[in-house]
């Protein structure tokens, strides 16, 4: 027998005996968690939920394409420059009164008179 395989084997029931305590706790801080949410749902969305499940299993195997019900839409968050992007055409850049200029306007025109500011000093 490879010492490699022996070595598993002989550690097999302590790492088992870990795996499956980490698996009880898990499942029961799982269920609070369900138990949580399951609280928050309203009970129509519940009953159209299940409404919805059941008819997804009872035709998922004459239409794979029902299965889509469980796909996660999930729109993806702007980049940080898109978000920066945004903030300074919000706050009317530059040429907006100094009374009306967003923060991130201000933020930008000091960051541009330090490099301005360096760059004189080079």
């Amino acid at each position: 027998m490879n010492d490699s395989n022996f070595c598993k084997m002989i550690h097999m029931k302590r790492t088992l005996c870990w795996k499956y305590k980490l698996a009880k706790n898990g499942i029961a801080k799982s269920g609070r968690v369900f138990n949580r949410l399951d609280e928050a749902a309203p009970s129509h969305l519940k009953t159209e939920w299940l409404a919805q499940e059941r008819v997804t299993q009872s035709s998922r195997i004459r239409d794979p394409a029902a299965m889509d019900l469980y796909d996660i839409n999930i729109k993806k968050a702007p980049s940080k420059k898109e978000i920066e992007l945004r903030l300074l055409e919000d706050g009317n850049a530059h040429n907006a009164a100094p009374s009306c200029r967003s923060v991130a306007t201000w933020i930008s025109m000091g960051l541009a008179i330090e490099e301005a500011q360096i760059a004189l000093l080079i």
